[in-house]
């Protein structure tokens, strides 16, 4: 019989500055863990932002001997959440009352599926294995920052695979091609990207505009394809956003109706996805389009940028357990 063991590794507790927090990670094998942003909203009439709250988790990594095998940003880690599980993950309480409590609840996966004892973390020896979370306790529309962490090991499984995802930060230095090299080693399951500037009232502008996947500098997979073409298609592993004690709609249209009236209005549910593409090589798709790349002499993604601000590029690799 299968067993697994729910623990909390960090009980409520509230940073007393902004900057770095470690702790060390339970020894058994690791199907995921769970980090829970607790917060007060922060003003009059108005409500801290989903964006908001994950902005208070400016990095987490899990150190394992001292490498980064996971480095995300916490917007980022929803992102990967949503395509992995097919669905946006839960705020708690959305109502702009000044003090409201909020919550929202993200969840650093070890396998592309939870509880497969053939695809989490490895067992390690104790402080092998660490959790680091960058914090920013007190910024626009919340305060009184709380974190929750809980950890699931499966007792006694011994994966053949665990995730690898890691953030590669680039600025294209004009519009125009950009080539980013991929680590090779492992095998690649896709690749979640994030850029500035996306459609916005009447320009078709985007950071990233183009995408294209070169192995051996050759084009494979995804040999061109446009980045609104990409996001759109998210929405096939992307479900609704969902609240907890409150409801999700929009701001009533009819012309005696006063604007800004509705208290409880929400921001519409792809707004925390809208920078994002994702090129899908083996997320809820046949294994067989998963990419080797060892054998790989180099394996890049060349983006068509169409202005010169910021982007990221996040592989997610499945990695051989030693």
């Amino acid at each position: 019989m299968a067993e697994f063991r729910r623990t909390i590794l960090v009980d409520d507790v509230t940073p007393s500055a902004d900057g770095d927090y470690t702790y060390d990670l339970p020894v058994d094998p690791i199907s995921h863990i769970t980090l829970t942003v607790k917060c007060l909203n922060s003003g009059t009439n108005t409500k801290a932002t989903l964006a908001q709250i994950l902005g208070a988790i400016e990095n987490v990594q899990v150190i394992y001997r001292g490498s980064a095998i996971f480095q995300v940003s916490g917007a980022d880690l929803y992102a990967l959440n949503t395509i992995l599980f097919g669905k946006q993950l839960m705020q708690e309480n959305v109502i702009n009352t000044d003090a409201a409590t909020r919550a929202v609840t993200l969840i650093l996966p070890f396998g592309r599926k939870l509880f497969d004892p053939a695809e989490c973390f490895v067992a390690t020896k104790r402080g092998e294995l660490q959790l680091k979370v960058t914090v920013d306790i007190a910024d626009t529309g919340y305060s009184g920052i709380i974190f929750l962490f809980e950890t699931t090991e499966l007792i006694g499984a011994t994966p053949a695979n665990y995730l690898k995802v890691y953030t590669l930060y680039k600025t294209p230095s004009a519009a125009g091609d950009l080539d980013i090299d991929l680590p090779r080693g492992n095998k690649l399951a896709g690749i979640l990207l994030w850029g500035t500037t996306i459609h916005s009232t009447t320009a078709w502008t985007t950071t990233i505009d183009k995408v294209q996947l070169l192995l051996n500098n050759v084009r494979r997979y995804y040999c061109e394809t446009k980045a609104e073409a990409l996001h759109g298609e998210m929405g096939v592993l992307a479900g609704p956003a969902n609240a907890f004690a409150e409801k999700f709609h929009r701001e009533n249209t009819d012309t005696s109706y006063v604007s800004g009236a509705d208290t409880a209005t929400e921001e519409a549910d792809d707004s925390n996805l809208s920078n994002y593409q994702f090129m899908n090589l083996g997320i809820n798709m046949p294994a067989d389009y998963i990419i080797d790349t060892a054998p790989l002499s180099e394996i890049k993604v060349r983006i068509t940028a169409g202005d010169a601000n910021p982007l990221r590029v996040i592989p997610i690799e499945i990695v051989a357990a030693a």
